[in-house]
This record gives C-alpha cells, structure tokens and sequence, in this order.
C-alpha cells in the first residue's frame, strides 16, 4: 500500500513540475450564486441571483452562528429565487 502511494505522490510532484502548477482552476470559475447564509438569501457572487425568502425565519447555524441559516414551519415557507 505504502509503495501505491509514493509512486501517487510522485506522479502527481512531477505533473506539477511539468505543469509549473499553474494548471488550478479558480473556485469561481462558472460560479452562478453564492449564498453565504450571513443574514439573507442574497447571491453574493455579484451575478444577481438574489432570493425572496417567504415565511422563514433566520436562526443560529450548527455551529452557534446567530442568523446563519433559516428555519422551516413546514407551511408554505420556502426562499424563491425566481424574479
């Protein structure tokens, strides 16, 4: 298993060499919407793709962030993203 992996790490170090490792593709690249969940449905990506949020309420993520995620009631909430 051991000799699998060095000879992994190896083809990969002399891709990058050939490469120069500029062969990255940016995060952003084709991205359409980004939405953060800082407080509202906004895209923002700088592409528009606002939301419209409907009977949801902001609430504190898993991770103990104050209105970092929505809440559901079941009854017709939902965050449109249709203009």
């Amino acid at each position: 298993m051991f000799k699998r992996l060095g000879i992994f790490v190896l083809a990969v170090t002399l891709l990058l060499c050939i490469t120069g490792g500029e062969a990255r593709a940016s995060i952003t690249d084709g991205l359409v919407a980004y939405y953060p969940f800082n407080g509202n449905a906004n895209d923002e990506s700088g592409n528009g793709n606002n939301g419209t949020v409907y009977g949801a309420t902001l609430t504190t993520d898993r991770n103990g962030n104050a209105n970092s995620a929505y809440s559901f009631d079941g009854h017709q909430c939902r965050i449109s993203f249709i203009s």
